[in-house]
């Protein structure tokens, strides 16, 4: 493409960017666009450019607008899981039901042609890892041919949980980057222009800090008032290039954020901290005030208990027997009116109601410990799932959680009865090391949960098998799951069938096993009972486990494949590393081999240890069995770029560990046909 015909195509596409405004429709397809085989300022040889991102946000009418259009540039573009497969994340809110809405989507050739999409997404877990789990709604785009445009728009609409007590607005970001070289992006928020708040000549915009240098270098325009809306237009943005084990991917993306505050609000941190703990405190205080029936049901609860943290673990069980709705199903307001859902006005309601989200029956906890003397308070905590928190960012959007915390012989215990199934003495984990505001009447003072030690997430795999002269090892697997773990297994199955539980247990251990392996899961039990561990056995088939070599038989020490080692491939990496909690695993294996076999060798001990990590692999033959213990633990989360060497060299070792193998020697006549 000559010179001239850059500049002709970029100046047609940002007119037809401008087109968009808040009709919110299919923009119009220039000819540049349809004929372009290579796009200017693109990676030479990328498999597929964004031509065009549009973001549309209007927190009057609580909704977000997305509209894409991508240009696929050679047989790549059309790979599975490529730009061609769409996911659409599906959105979660402690306050707010999430839907997504006005979803269209079309593919058009490079003659003009249009193909419609006209199929249903399916739901489809984008990724999952260790207290992590990102779900879809993903579809493919029809008839993708390389030269093909895909575009696709939707809207999200956030609806008020009827039992959510207080307002408080979708998080409203810009994040400027994706995985895709974009050549035009646009932006558009038009603030809440009722109540308390600022007023539009006074928007609160945010700079990621971190990243401000990289966003005034690559824009040629900032954040801009246009009437009652804020703007900002971007052009040819570079792709980003995530890293695993990285901390939440967002901390490293040029972000617009925007948050409110009220008229006159100082804009010193302390101060804006201040008045939003004051705010914060105040409401939930009116919430825990409307308390008729509280004291009676604490006391009902605790019985003629006398030991502090005995009568606590009591009120934290009667709790969550609440039925929490913010682990239920999304519900319309129709479903809810129908269900004879009401709204909870106060602690009193979710008691008689015996129903509310998370935030009320946290603060029904909180008025139940007070009730019987205890000193309890809310705590207003980030969620470092989300995004790491950042103090400079006054936005009470990064602390939307209630946890609790109690006064027992003098030091605070942190609880959080509005996460269903957690174990009482526990908060979940993305609340753990994380900023919260202890709320109080002067503004709160800033607290931690404690960071999770190693021994709080465990789990425990047990393989019990015999290899067959082929290689093929069949068995059973138990697993044993406790803490974190567990927890995370229950809450992601919570509104899961018995069919549904057993394939996603069955697709974990999959993922677990090498490639090909054959499981089915036996049994499962524990789904139900946090202070329990979560149970689940499997019989398994492994092909080519062990490999024959002539008179010998190799087989691997270690039966499960390793989640870490891609983390760690490179000599230097980017970002931090990032673990979503401390852990800890314990792996048994033991396999009888086939008749006739005697050991050579029997690899040596393997071990790996830093102060924070430590890793043990020991394997022995006692005549007839091959039997390995191993054990990994983890106990730290967040480690700075210059660890990294440390912790490579610490997992390379772990990897080296899992792959050793055993020598058998000999086997009967049938081992060895064709040898």
């Amino acid at each position: 493409m000559h010179r001239n015909q850059c500049w002709s195509f970029l100046v047609l596409l940002a007119f037809s960017v401008s087109c968009l405004a808040q009709k919110e429709d299919w923009l119009p397809v220039t000819p540049q666009e349809l004929q372009a085989k290579e796009v200017p300022g693109a990676p030479a040889g990328a498999d597929a450019v964004r031509l065009h991102y549009a973001v549309y946000f209007d927190d009057n009418t609580l909704s977000q607008f997305y509209y894409t259009r991508i240009k696929i540039l050679n047989e790549k573009g059309k790979r599975p899981e490529g730009p061609a497969d769409i996911s659409i994340p599906v959105l979660e809110s402690p306050l707010y039901t999430v839907f997504l809405t006005e979803l269209k989507a079309r593919t058009v050739h490079p003659d003009g042609s249009i193909v419609e999409f006209t199929g249903k997404p399916f739901e489809k877990t984008i990724f999952k890892g260790r207290g992590l789990k990102f779900a879809a709604k993903a579809f493919t785009m029809p008839d993708v041919t390389v030269g093909s445009i895909i575009e696709y728009k939707y809207k999200y609409v956030y609806q008020r949980a009827v039992n959510s007590p207080f307002i408080i607005f979708p998080p409203d970001e810009w994040v400027l980057q994706s995985n895709l070289f974009t050549v035009s992006e646009r932006f558009n928020f038009k603030p809440y222009e009722g109540g308390v708040f600022q007023s539009k000549s006074r928007a609160n915009l945010e700079w990621d800090g971190a990243h401000i240098t990289w966003v005034a270098a690559n824009l040629k325009e900032k954040p801009r008032n246009n009437g009652n809306e804020v703007q900002l237009e971007a052009h040819n943005v570079p792709a980003f290039t995530p890293e695993d084990q990285m901390p939440p991917e967002d901390d490293f993306k040029p972000t617009v954020r925007f948050f409110y505050s009220r008229r006159g609000s100082s804009t010193v941190v302390d101060k804006a901290w201040q008045e939003i703990g004051k705010d914060q405190y105040d409401r939930r205080e009116e919430f825990m005030g409307r308390s008729h029936g509280v004291r009676e049901a604490a006391l009902e609860a605790i019985g003629a208990e006398t030991d502090p943290s005995a009568k606590l673990h009591k009120l934290y069980a009667r709790v969550q027997k609440i039925r929490n709705l913010t682990f239920e199903r999304a519900r319309t307001e129709e479903e809810q009116k129908k269900e004879n859902i009401k709204d909870n006005l106060g602690v009193g309601d979710v008691l008689a109601h015996g129903y509310g989200h998370s935030d009320g029956i946290t603060m029904l906890f909180v008025a139940m410990a007070r009730a019987v003397g205890f000193d309890a308070s809310i705590v207003e905590v980030s969620d470092r799932k989300r995004r790491l928190f950042s103090k400079e960012l006054t936005a009470s959007t990064q602390v939307d959680t209630e946890i609790a915390a109690v006064s027992v012989n003098g030091k605070d215990l942190f609880l959080d009865p509005g996460a269903r199934f957690c174990p009482f003495g526990m908060v979940r984990w993305e609340h753990t090391a994380a900023e919260g505001l202890k709320l109080d009447k002067k503004g709160g003072t800033w607290v931690k949960a404690e960071p999770a030690t190693y021994d709080k997430s465990v789990t425990r795999r047990t393989t019990t098998g015999s290899i067959a002269e082929d290689g093929t090892l069949k068995g059973v697997i138990v697993v044993e799951f406790r803490g974190y773990d567990a927890l995370e297994y229950r809450l992601d199955a919570i509104d899961h069938d018995a069919a549904r539980k057993k394939k996603d247990l069955e697709d974990e251990m999959k993922d677990w096993l090498p490639k090909g392996s054959l499981v089915t899961m036996v049994t499962a039990q524990g789904w139900d009972d946090g202070d329990q561990p979560l149970l689940a056995s499997f019989s398994i088939e492994v092909p080519a486990f062990a490999v024959l070599a002539g008179k010998r038989l190799l087989v691997p020490t270690s039966l499960f494949q390793s989640q870490h080692k891609d983390a760690f491939k490179h000599s230097e990496r980017k970002y931090p590393v990032y673990f979503s909690y401390p852990f800890t695993e314990y792996d048994s294996l033991s396999a009888t081999v086939p008749a006739g076999f005697t050991v050579e060798n029997v690899p040596p001990q393997q071990e790996a240890s830093l102060s924070y990590a430590k890793y043990q692999n020991v394997s022995r033959f006692d005549g007839h069995q091959l039997v390995t213990q191993r054990r990994l633990a983890m106990n730290g989360i967040y480690f700075p770029l210059e660890k990294y060497s440390e912790l490579k060299g610490f997992f390379v070792k772990v990897q080296v560990g899992d792959e050793q193998q055993a020598v058998l020697h000999g086997g009967n006549v049938n081992a060895q046909k064709g040898n």
